[in-house]
This record gives C-alpha cells, structure tokens and sequence, in this order.
C-alpha cells in the first residue's frame, strides 16, 4: 500500500542528487578564477586600478555562466525535473489508496507544469545562473576598482565557493531552489486534492535535522491539527520545543509576525504550501479523524473557531 513516507522519500533523494554535484562545480569555478586573476596587473600585491583590469572584470563576468552551466549541471536540472513526475506518481497512487474514486485533474496536471517550469527558469541561466555571476562579479569589481589586495580577493572568492565549512554560494542558492521548488509542489498538489475531498485534520511530517527551525520542531511533535487552528499556529500559540534541555516557546520574528524562517505572507490559506518557509523539507499529510485522539478533536470542537467554520 502506498505510504505518504514515499512521497517525502522520493524528495529527498532529488534533492540529494541534485547537489551533490555541486560542490564539485564549485571548485571548478574557483580554479579557473585563478587562471583568469593572473592576467590582473597588480604592484606589491595590491591590484592596480587600470582600464586592462576593469575590462578582466567584463571578461571573467562573460565567462561565468559557462563555468556555472556545465553540461554536467545542465543534465542534473533534466534528471530533478524529472522527479516531479516521480513524486506525481506517488501522490496519485497515494491518493488512489485513501480514495478509490480519485482521478487527477487537468487543474492537477497544469500545477505540475508550471512547477516544472518555474524550477527550470530558476535552475537556468536568468535565475541561478545571473545571481552567482553578479555576486561574484561584485567580489572582483570591489577589489579591482578600490586596488585591494591580490591575496585577499583569492581569499575571498575561496570562502564563496569553496570553504567547506559553509555551503558556498552557488551551493546555497540550489539547496534553497531545489528544496522549496519539489516541496511546494508537493505540498501544493496535496493541499489541492485535500480540499476537493473536504479533508481537516493533518499532520506535520518529515524528519528533524540539525538545521531544523523551532516551529517545524514543534510541529513534529504537535501530532495532529485541524484547518481552524491554522490561525494560531501562524502565531506560535501554545508552540513550544526543546532548546538546551529547556521547554521553549516558539519565537516570532518581529518583521514579518510569523515564526522565524517562514515565508513572508504566509497565511492560513497558503501555509499547506509554505509550511516552515525557506528550504523547510517538512510536508503536511491529511488524515482521517478517526485516527485524531479523542482529546485533540473534544479540544478543537469546543473552540469557537470550530463552531465559525462548521457554520459557514
């Protein structure tokens, strides 16, 4: 029998794949970086400020979309968009074992589209691939138009691509595009089909990492939740997890109203979609209110909020 463990399962290795090759892309940027540095004119290990070195920069910032987008990286995107029609598969047959009726839809099969699309875009040369080259391009027009030190901008370049005690940068930017592109389609796909089968109880499932964020802590362990309660768990109501051995209560960042690391604009209508914000690997699974403790379902019934939404 289908297990919604599969689907997260299915993620996580396209996620994995996807980056593992990218640290390796990374030293390559870097040690042609090198090569290209060593045409710079410098003076006692300062860069010299001249027209020839402002036009390396030009040079090297024409040449960094090849260094990013190597067939090896253009052949990762096709093999993770791929996935989307994986995790399809599993959504459908999942669906299939709760609802014996359930056929996907032509609103289903454009969801699946355009997310594919957005993640190529993404992954390309006008996303990804213009980022990393004007953060870069930056790191050298700094050091070159200010005449910086010849060793300092090598080591500055080094700690943005290849400092294994951080994920460099372009390592970064995938992590994130591949983990919230997949997850939200998945979640979405999900949300969409809940609601056409008038599904309210659900519960936050996925693994806890090192990185995890305090909400997605808490609601891992907050087992099951109904479509009302929404509102306050977006407020971090009675949310607590564990810090240093101490019961804590979930903090709520300042600008945006909403527990840290959530996307800016999450509300009870996207919040199935959102889930924990940026790179959350966390999805929400609908279930049967039978299976909802008797105490959990007595608590939200007795709320008003219950009552409000019973009576719309």
């Amino acid at each position: 029998m289908p297990q919604f463990n599969d689907i997260l399962k299915r993620i996580d290795e396209a996620i994995t794949k996807f980056n593992k090759v990218i640290p390796g892309i990374q030293k390559s940027i870097f040690n042609d970086l090198q090569d290209e540095l060593k045409r710079l004119d410098t003076v006692d290990g300062k860069i010299k400020t001249t027209v020839a070195n402002i036009k390396i920069i030009t040079s090297i910032k024409n040449k960094l979309l090849r260094l990013i987008l190597t067939p090896e990286y253009k052949k990762e995107v096709k093999d993770f968009v791929k996935a989307f029609n994986d995790v399809t598969k599993l959504q459908n047959e999942y669906w299939l074992s709760v609802e014996k009726e359930f056929e996907p839809t032509p609103l289903l099969r454009e969801i699946k589209t355009q997310a594919i699309e957005d993640t190529v875009k993404s992954l390309s040369a006008s996303g990804i691939g213009a980022t990393i080259q004007e953060q870069i391009t930056d790191i050298l027009r700094t050091n070159i138009t200010t005449g910086g030190s010849y060793s300092a901008l090598n080591n500055q370049l080094r700690e943005a691509l290849v400092n294994t005690e951080t994920d460099g940068l372009l390592l970064k930017y995938t992590k994130q595009i591949t983990t919230d592109a997949i997850n939200q389609y998945s979640a979405q796909y999900t949300q969409t089909v809940s609601n056409d089968l008038g599904f309210e109880w659900f519960a936050y499932q996925g693994s806890d990492i090192k990185t995890t964020r305090p909400f997605c802590d808490a609601m891992t362990d907050f087992r099951y939740f109904h479509v009302t309660e929404i509102p306050d768990l977006l407020a971090a109501k009675d949310l607590y997890y564990m810090k240093d051995g101490h019961k804590t209560k979930v903090p709520i960042y300042e600008k945006t109203g909403l527990p840290h690391g959530m996307i800016p604009g999450t509300n009870p209508s996207n919040f199935q979609i959102n889930r924990g914000g940026y790179n959350c690997g966390h999805q929400i699974r609908p279930v049967s209110a039978a299976i909802v403790p008797n105490d959990i379902k007595e608590k939200v019934f007795a709320s008003p909020e219950y009552k409000a939404f019973k009576n719309s």
